[in-house]
């Protein structure tokens, strides 16, 4: 048998065996498509489910005045650092297991020079007085950014309500520099009078 007989006697046995390979191969893939279809699809129904939670509420402001409405947050917990006994202790807290919460210290971060020179600070809460529906105080620390901005619905429509706040950097004519709005002179201080306008206290209504 001459050697190009033989190799195409070889070819011809080993296609059989080469074809199931790709076939077996062509199916893993396919049903590996179709899994992987299958969770794309089961993470897209979860996020279709996904909703806002809502809750009822009375904001009162710094300036004593107060509306009622609801409040919107994106999810249903919010992570906040809980200060007891000097320990530092980390909670995944509901929404709904909040009766208040109360902005009590700010700090200005600088934010940006404006086109008039003006340099704009915004004073975020760095502790909260977080009051739980079982009675419980919690001393919060730090920034929560879901506290600080948050999506508010009316019966008249939708608007935002604020905890923190912004105020500008300017001189006298003395050259003294001062807080604009605040009307203050002290500058790197943890300041406890935010802007009148500020969300003082937002009580959850059941």
């Amino acid at each position: 048998m001459s050697l190009i007989k033989a190799f195409a006697i070889t070819v011809i046995l080993l296609l059989p065996i080469y074809s199931q390979s790709q076939v077996s191969s062509s199916l893993q893939i396919t049903n590996s498509q179709r899994t992987n279809g299958q969770v794309t699809n089961q993470n897209v129904v979860k996020q279709e489910l996904k909703k806002d939670v809502e809750i009822k509420a009375r904001v009162e402001f710094f300036n004593k005045k107060s509306i009622d409405g609801k409040v919107v947050f994106k999810t249903s917990n919010v992570v906040m650092n809980h200060v007891d006994k000097n320990v530092e202790i980390t909670l995944d807290t509901p929404y709904t297991s909040i009766e208040y919460i109360h902005p009590v210290t700010w700090f200005p971060e600088f934010s940006k020079i404006d086109k008039d020179g003006k340099i704009m600070y915004n004073f975020y809460p760095i502790e909260y007085v977080v009051k739980l529906k079982d009675g419980k105080y919690l001393n919060v620390v730090g920034r929560v950014p879901s506290f600080e901005v948050i999506d508010f619905i009316h019966k008249y429509g939708k608007s935002k309500i604020y905890t923190y706040y912004v105020d500008y950097l300017v001189a006298n004519k003395k050259g003294e520099t001062k807080w604009k709005n605040m009307g203050t002179y002290e500058l790197n201080k943890n300041f406890k009078k935010p802007h009148p306008n500020v969300a003082y206290y937002i009580y959850f209504i059941d």
